[in-house]
């Protein structure tokens, strides 16, 4: 096997790590998240039946949404979320129409009596509008109304952080995951539409239409719950899981690009071994790994990945945006932050797997340059991890207007996860990673949806304790629930190097610092802040590999 430089491999790594930096967007999401009111809260989603009848000529839709759920607290009023751009048609109940009001973006209804804990309701509601278009896809998401290079019709739809209700009436919070969604997805021929889980089948309509239906069985994160259609092949495969599963691979494509797919597969294979052996069996594997070629860059939509990178791999094959979405099927869609507060836990945790698939490929070396690498372009002005309730753009963009994509959760997350590694060691680390991902070896097993967990960020923070014996509450606050960093300050005089943390606000950050002195390492202790080493010869060089996240 031929060899190439380590300095080649570390161009091309950050070339790839320049793709999560910061962009400027010049537009703001719509609200997704954020505090839940009492009409939110008090019932728990349990299915979606979504019918969408899309016309690509008009840029419209015209649909229905069952919902099905069980009440949780008393009330005789539920809200839902709607964008504006639609009129609502009926709200009803068991056939029988219910009072609403429909209202910048909020849908509130009414029942003749209030109901009780655990009391269950199916509510339907029909609607129609020409969706909002996405000025910045996907980060600023919303309808692509696009066209192949043949000239076909290519929709698309990315909603992470604008929110599910860009497409259809739902309740717009991640911390309720419905259990099982249909979708009904009719479109003109000869446009196949794609969607999460397993197509059920399809079925021709007289006016030139197909009506494709999937279902998707496992709790699914609301924006995951999007569809893509254009003139696609389909390219199957299969991969057998570490768990014993032969899992379906269903790559959706473009015609014109059909001869590129198989190799894009044999990547995903790749990706999918390297995820099991860290985190565990692939998540769904009684759905399937699923990608969709799409018009935007792309997005991690359970069980359907939005893929447009357009073919384009490293030097050493690894195509970065399959791998980064991939990896999503875990940090989101297994594990899901229960508010967008916790949006690190998706993109922090990913990001850091980007990089440890560096290590995996070209050593340790190769790694810590990636993760280097991606400490340039910190902004430190708004907390990782906040502890108030946050919509998604306010933790994903950046202070002060959230007009740029970096609110810090993707490398500053991850560094964070490096510099955990570092404290705790390889062997807690990695068993905390697994244990983020299944808890439980007996939850490795499970593929009806109760592998799925809601999670935040103290979550983490309890699993790293309990694996290294450590207590980690100090890490926790000066990284994800602060904007600022550490400041290591050192002295060197007379043979002895004085080494002393300034942290904001007088933080307790006993964090020891690696030196190397006459070419050996040592790691020196600072368990109140401070400390020292002796030396001879040459000032020694500190945290020469920067393992510890500090400024600079």
């Amino acid at each position: 096997m031929r060899t190439r430089p380590l300095a080649v491999f570390a161009f091309i790594l950050i070339a790839s790590i320049a793709a999560f930096a910061q962009r400027e967007l010049g537009v703001k999401p719509t609200d997704t998240g954020g505090p839940l009111t009492y009409e939110q809260a008090a019932y728990d989603v349990q299915s979606y039946d979504i019918a969408l009848d899309v016309d690509p000529a008009a840029k419209s839709i015209k649909g229905s949404v069952v919902m099905r759920a069980k009440i949780v607290v008393p009330t005789n009023v539920i809200r839902l979320d709607l964008d504006t751009v639609y009129k609502i048609e009926r709200v009803s109940e068991e056939q029988a129409d219910r009072k609403y009001e429909f209202k910048d973006g909020k849908i509130w209804v009414w029942f003749p009596q209030t109901k009780q804990p655990g009391e269950s309701f199916s509510l339907s509601i029909h609607y129609a509008g020409t969706p909002r278009e996405a000025p910045r896809p996907p980060w600023v998401g919303g309808f692509m109304w696009k066209k192949t290079p043949s000239g076909a019709d290519w929709i698309s739809v990315a909603l992470q952080n604008d929110g599910a209700d860009l497409m259809f009436p739902c309740k717009d919070h991640p911390s309720d995951k419905a259990s099982h969604v249909q979708m009904h997805i009719t479109v003109p021929d000869p446009l196949v539409a794609t969607g999460p889980g397993k197509l059920k089948g399809s079925v021709k309509n007289k006016n030139g239409t197909t009506t494709y239906n999937w279902e998707m069985n496992t709790p699914i994160p609301n924006y995951s719950i999007v569809f893509n259609a254009a003139p696609y092949k389909l390219i199957r495969d299969s991969y057998r899981s570490i768990a014993g599963e032969t899992m379906p691979i269903e790559f959706y494509i473009l015609p014109e690009d059909f001869e590129k797919g198989a190799r894009l597969i044999e990547e995903q294979k790749k990706y999918i071994a390297f995820f099991e052996k860290y985190l565990g069996p692939f998540p769904f594997r009684a759905e399937k790994v699923g990608i969709t070629e799409t018009p935007h860059l792309g997005m991690e939509h359970s069980t359907n990945i939005a893929y447009g990178n357009g073919f384009r791999s490293n030097e050493d094959g690894t195509d970065w945006l399959l791998l980064h979405e991939f990896g999503h099927e875990y940090w989101a869609n297994l594990v899901t932050a229960s508010d967008w507060r916790d949006f690190w836990i998706h993109e922090g945790f990913e990001t850091y797997m980007d990089t440890l698939y560096t290590e995996h490929l070209h050593g340790k070396e190769a790694y810590m340059k990636a993760m280097a690498a991606r400490s340039r372009a910190f902004k430190n002005r708004q907390p990782v991890a906040p502890r108030e309730q946050k919509f998604a753009y306010q933790v994903y963009m950046s202070e002060p207007d959230y007009l740029s994509s970096d609110g810090d959760i993707y490398g500053k997350g991850a560094y964070f996860l490096h510099t955990l590694r570092y404290y705790i060691g390889d062997d807690a680390f990695f068993r905390a990673l697994r244990r983020m991902a299944y808890p439980t070896k007996e939850m490795e097993r499970i593929t009806d949806g109760r592998q799925t967990r809601l999670v935040n960020t103290d979550d983490f923070l309890n699993i790293a304790e309990a694996e290294s014996k450590m207590k980690l509450d100090w890490l926790f606050e000066m990284y994800l629930r602060q904007p600022k960093l550490p400041r290591l300050i050192t002295e060197a005089a007379d043979g002895t190097l004085k080494l002393r943390w300034e942290t904001p606000n007088g933080m307790a950050f006993p964090m020891p610092v690696d030196v190397v002195i006459d070419g050996k390492p040592k790691r020196v202790a600072m368990d109140n802040g401070t400390g020292s080493v002796e030396f001879t010869g040459d000032i020694p060089k500190v945290d020469p590999n920067e393992w510890v996240l500090k400024a600079k």
